[in-house]
């Protein structure tokens, strides 16, 4: 249920206050959540729980909204998770998606043909 309305606030963060202040909300919110007390998700099981509530969400999350979702879960459980945004120009074509490990979520294109324009670190690297 919590990945649901996760998914939900950002599809209208993303749109509203676009998307350095929606990562940056959701990175000190997240934060300051996962100073509580929490049992450990592997990456499978984090994977397989974005997956489902993606399925329960009442609007289009497209590629951004899960990118930024699997971000800050993947960051809460202290993976070193990356975010990027990139883009082609023949065709003109972008992709949000997130990277722990060399491993992909919200992988859907052929992300070889994709330059790089934006990358948010994880959590760990940016400086409090």
């Amino acid at each position: 249920m919590m990945l649901s309305f996760l998914y939900f606030l950002s599809f209208l963060l993303t749109k509203g206050v676009g998307i350095d202040r929606t990562l940056r909300f959701f990175q000190v919110t997240g934060t300051w959540l996962a100073r509580l007390p929490h049992s450990h998700k592997t990456l499978d099981e984090i994977e397989r729980n974005l997956l489902e509530a993606l399925k329960r969400v009442p609007v289009a999350a497209k590629c951004l909204d899960q990118a930024v979702v699997a971000w800050t879960v993947l960051n809460f459980y202290r993976y070193p998770a990356i975010f990027r945004i990139g883009l082609s120009l023949s065709p003109v074509e972008s992709h949000a998606w997130v990277v722990v490990n060399e491993r992909v979520f919200v992988d859907t294109y052929n992300l070889s043909d994709l330059k790089v324009v934006a990358e948010y670190p994880s959590w760990e690297t940016v400086k409090k």
